[in-house]
């Protein structure tokens, strides 16, 4: 799981330099080359066998696309106007999300001690979340921010029902099929062009294919190990998408965010653990 973080952290990272390089670069061309890649990808892992990525076809599937389409577009809004580091720690939201809509949605019990680490975690988004005077687009960019963990909760919350009776291959399919449909037509509805420069093009298709192989690993370490111990270490994501970001971009964060991001990973780390044992 730890690969699988690295691994995520570079596509976040690929992602926030191709719009440093091209500031007038699209996150809809973003998101269909991120979900087109991984598209691809699947298709030639599933060999010809349409029943293992269509599965049953059952509403949870197109709704766990839908939602993290959302999440994938919102997300990469976030990269282009936030640090790398920012934006992934308010794309980890979803832990809290999850937490707090899994009684309504799925009817899940949440412990107290879990509401303490939920507490923590929103005290920790205050930080982070709070705009920064005088930079343009700060507001925009944490707003899409939260609105991408959100999202990503959703689709996690679906995934519980398309899980019951469909492959985890399956469960991707949907997502970067949905994906990749939404973010082409909007592309070609705004106009956007596609890049002609090879170096955005590079780090586009870097990004896509370091989410392909974390998609990959991910469910691979979800399938022999622990969910506690695996979702945890994936909370610690957002770190290695911050050290990154501070390396190759250099997008250092100021004393409030990184309080934010301790109060964040802290909560994020013990989260699975205190649902598990609930």
């Amino acid at each position: 799981m730890v690969g699988c973080s690295v691994l995520f952290a570079m596509m976040a990272t690929f992602v926030g330099a191709a719009h440093k390089h091209d500031p007038t670069l699209s996150t809809l061309v973003t998101s269909a080359f991120r979900s087109g890649v991984n598209l691809i990808a699947l298709i030639a892992m599933a060999r010809g066998n349409r029943a293992l990525l269509f599965g049953d076809g059952r509403a949870a599937l197109w709704a766990r696309g839908v939602f993290g389409g959302l999440s994938l577009v919102t997300y990469f809004t976030a990269l282009a106007h936030l640090g790398v580091g920012e934006a992934a720690f308010l794309n980890q939201t979803s832990a809290v999300w999850v937490a707090l809509l899994a009684p309504v949605f799925l009817g899940e019990r949440t412990g107290r001690l879990v509401w303490v680490a939920v507490g923590c975690s929103l005290v920790g988004v205050a930080l982070l979340a709070t705009p920064h005077t005088g930079e343009g687009n700060d507001l925009l960019g944490r707003g899409m921010g939260l609105l991408s963990g959100l999202c990503a909760a959703g689709a996690y919350l679906t995934v519980r029902k398309a899980g019951a009776s469909n492959r985890p291959i399956t469960i991707v399919f949907y997502f970067t099929l949905v994906a990749a449909i939404g973010s082409v037509t909007g592309a070609v509805l705004a106009g956007d062009a596609i890049p002609r420069d090879p170096i955005t093009l590079g780090l586009l298709i870097g990004a896509g294919l370091s989410a392909t192989f974390a998609q990959l690993i991910m469910t691979e370490a979800y399938r022999v190990g622990r969910a506690g111990p695996v979702a945890a270490a994936g909370a610690a994501g957002p770190l290695f998408s911050t050290v990154l970001g501070a390396i190759w971009l250099g997008q250092v964060p100021d004393t409030r965010a990184v309080l934010g991001m301790t109060l964040l990973v802290l909560s994020g780390i013990g989260l699975p653990f205190l649902a598990a044992r609930k």
